[in-house]
């Protein structure tokens, strides 16, 4: 990677919902942003149903394995 090359990353905040409007703008001000949207909070779901749960496990293995294939053959 140089200097001067553009990257895509993906990052989590966590903010008060009163502050959400004007920290999405303030973040459009200063980088080019693909996607913005809402994390719901499953805390309580995941922890309460075990269909959820597999849910969750089988797409964190399918991020994992689909994240080693972009870096195995993405030249």
């Amino acid at each position: 990677m140089k200097p001067n090359d553009i990257i895509t990353i993906n990052t989590t905040f966590k903010v008060e919902a009163k502050e959400l409007s004007s920290f999405e703008w303030e973040l459009r001000q200063v980088v080019n942003v693909i996607d913005f949207k809402h994390v719901s909070d499953t805390s309580e779901l995941y922890s309460s149903d075990d269909a959820f749960k597999k849910l969750v496990k089988a797409k964190k293995e399918a991020t994992k394995q689909c994240e080693l294939y972009i870096n195995r053959y993405n030249k």
